[in-house]
């Protein structure tokens, strides 16, 4: 099916992000819900459609998760595979209630009670009206509540969980600014409701609390000490997933977040010899600001202080977008980042960065160690 695809704007004036529904809250929500924009899109919604929306790590492309053919319309806009499982957004814990099999134990609900609304997604039994295509097939779902206040807004106004994974095409760099939708998806979804730039930049941490020990299945901004300093245990990283079956979360099987040009990554103290490497190639060249660059850079050489190491966030706020403008750059054929440390937020970030650099063997560009 063809849309055209529309961008809606809230007439609402004021910042929509995480800090400002921590502050407003109800009263904030009330506004919204009462806002042109917000019941386009619920209304949508209700109708079995999809609709791209803001979060606080990355737009998602939203439909009713309980409604199969809506479902299928993401991965069909997405080119999605079917064995990769959709996180579920709520708005409220009765709402959970309603997609989890058996009562939301202790351990949930200190992470919920800490994170939520947030970036933090977790891995529940899956009750009977969740449907099979909502979680792959799996007897989980994936589940969480996120802290923008539009996307909010337009769950408690349809009274719909939503499913939604990363509004783009799969596979291609996460979309954190509307335009970004709009490039991936024109004609493909009716509407996209502009948020402005997301705050966290990649995706939710997705964990599973079901066994013997907490199991980080995709790193994200709430970092492994966090939730490890909470639970008062350790917390383990598991976010690879190689076998042929359903992933028990997204992110974990298939390369993602790439730009198509390739990508590779290198150590700060490198920076001399890779300048001499690539010294006659069209590449850019993302670094931190403490990283010394060395004089004499060629001309076609994009050299990008992006970041500081000391704050890794900002890496993180950036990445995607800086993928997609040199992606789309005529003057880049290839592009290098900087390995930052991989720790708090920086786990999540060189994360994203390894599937994007992921090559089907390590003789291919992207491989060895960015494998």
């Amino acid at each position: 099916m063809s849309y055209q695809t529309e961008v809606v704007k809230a007439d609402y004036k004021g910042s929509l992000n995480s800090q400002v529904l921590k502050e407003k809250g109800l009263e904030l929500l009330k506004i919204l819900k009462k806002d042109k924009a917000v019941l386009k899109a619920a209304e949508l919604l209700k109708k079995g459609e999809i609709v791209a929306l803001p979060t606080e790590t990355v737009y998602g492309l939203a439909a009713d998760a309980k409604n199969p053919s809506a479902v299928e319309k993401i991965f069909s806009a997405k080119g999605r595979p079917q064995d990769n499982p959709l996180i579920v957004h709520v708005g409220s814990e009765k709402q959970l209630s309603s997609l989890i099999k058996g009562d939301i134990s202790l351990k949930a609900q200190l992470l919920i009670d800490r994170f939520w609304p947030g970036p933090l997604t977790i891995i529940f039994n899956k009750g009977a009206q969740v449907p099979d295509i909502t979680s792959a097939g799996l007897a989980t779902v994936a589940v969480r509540m996120p802290a923008h206040p539009l996307i909010l807004a337009v769950i408690q106004k349809s009274g719909l969980p939503l499913a939604a994974p990363s509004a783009n095409t799969s596979g291609y760099p996460s979309p954190t600014k509307a335009q970004h939708v709009y490039a991936d998806l024109k004609g493909k979804i009716p509407m996209i409701l502009d948020g402005g730039s997301c705050e966290v930049g990649v995706e939710s941490t997705v964990i599973d609390i079901r066994g013997d020990k907490p199991v980080i299945l995709r790193p994200g901004a709430v970092s492994r000490i966090k939730i490890s300093n909470l639970l008062e245990e350790e917390v383990i990283l598991n976010s690879s997933h190689k076998k042929r079956t359903a992933a028990p979360a997204p992110g974990m099987k298939y390369r993602h977040y790439a730009p198509e040009k390739n990508l590779y990554i290198f150590r700060s103290e490198d920076i001399r010899e890779l300048l001499q490497k690539i010294s006659q190639k069209k590449a850019a060249v993302i670094v931190s600001k403490q990283t010394e660059i060395p004089k004499g850079i060629e001309d076609n050489i994009k050299l990008l202080k992006a970041f500081s190491r000391k704050e890794p966030a900002q890496l993180g706020r950036k990445l995607y977008s800086l993928l997609r403008e040199l992606d789309a750059d005529p003057n880049v054929e290839e592009i290098y980042i900087e390995k930052i440390k991989a720790e708090g937020i920086g786990e999540a970030v060189m994360n994203r960065i390894y599937k994007a650099a992921a090559a089907e063997s390590h003789r291919d560009p992207g491989g060895g160690e960015n494998q």
